[in-house]
């Protein structure tokens, strides 16, 4: 059985043209393993004298304990040592991104469809593992009656599937639960919330994180991870597969065909940042 913790980001694009990067993402980990990644995690917590109730987020709040205390490079090689351990459990990620600047959809018709998208991967990963899972996410922030039409939409999908997904995996309803209570649930935030800075190329503390998390991304049969463990909507952004991953092909696995990338005609051709 693996389990895959789920959490959202939201930040505001600093490439041109882009809005707010809307994303869904998390990490995979087999069920043995919860309680290490717990306790290690819990470790490194400790050694840095962050207090026991206190969350880990990539994005602490003022007056957060980490926000005042643990600053610089000292939160840097804490959040390294948790996504090491991470790496070391053989976790892995997907995460699912939206612009929002180049679509209609916004707000929670944007996570909708992140999650509908997410849905997909989750029951092809645990198709080619041949496992069950279960998906632990975040308990949204707009009290019982968002959280409500999370669990309905989400049910939906595990009954009846998508597209593309027959539904035979994912052996329960989506499962909420406060973050602070769930150290997995943090170290899915540290996940979702780098890759999307990445996306959004807010790279100053990003990047010397996401080498690690690029590992951890699922691939597909081409061993790529462009589209499977990260996916990035509208389809037109191709390009920053090659900016954020680093790879100058893109597969579509369906159709056996890969993309050389930059491709000239979208954005970001020749300036990431432009």
């Amino acid at each position: 059985m693996e389990v895959f913790f789920a959490d959202d980001s939201k930040q505001d694009g600093k490439r041109e043209g882009m809005g707010k990067i809307i994303s869904v993402g998390g990490l995979f980990l087999e069920e043995s393993r919860i309680r290490a990644l717990t306790e290690r995690v819990g470790e490194i917590a400790n050694r840095f004298g962050i207090p026991r109730d206190e969350e880990i987020k990539w994005s602490p709040q003022k007056g957060a304990w980490i926000y005042s205390n643990l600053t610089g490079p000292k939160r840097a090689k804490c959040y390294s040592q948790i996504l090491e351990t991470a790496f070391d459990l053989d976790v892995r990620a997907i995460v699912i991104a939206w612009d929002t600047g180049r679509t209609s959809l916004k707000g929670e018709k944007a996570v909708e469809k992140c999650l509908h998208f997410l849905f997909e991967r989750i029951e092809v990963h645990l198709t080619t593992r041949k496992s069950n899972g279960i998906i632990v996410a975040d308990r949204p922030g707009g009290g019982k009656k968002q959280e409500d039409k999370l669990l309905a939409n989400f049910l939906e999908r595990t009954q009846k599937g998508t597209e593309y997904v027959v539904p035979k995996n994912i052996v329960l309803n989506i499962l909420t639960t406060p973050s602070h209570l769930v150290i997995p649930l943090q170290v899915a935030d540290l996940i979702t919330g780098i890759t999307t800075a990445m996306i959004a190329g807010k790279y100053k503390f990003a990047k010397p994180h996401f080498s690690l998390i690029r590992k951890m991304l699922i691939k597909n049969s081409s061993g790529t991870c462009g589209g499977t463990g990260l996916k990035i909507f509208p389809n037109n952004l191709i390009n920053l597969y090659y900016w954020v991953l680093g790879g100058d092909m893109y597969w579509r696995t369906g159709m056996r065909t890969g993309i050389s990338l930059p491709i000239t005609s979208y954005p970001y051709a020749s300036d990431e940042f432009k």
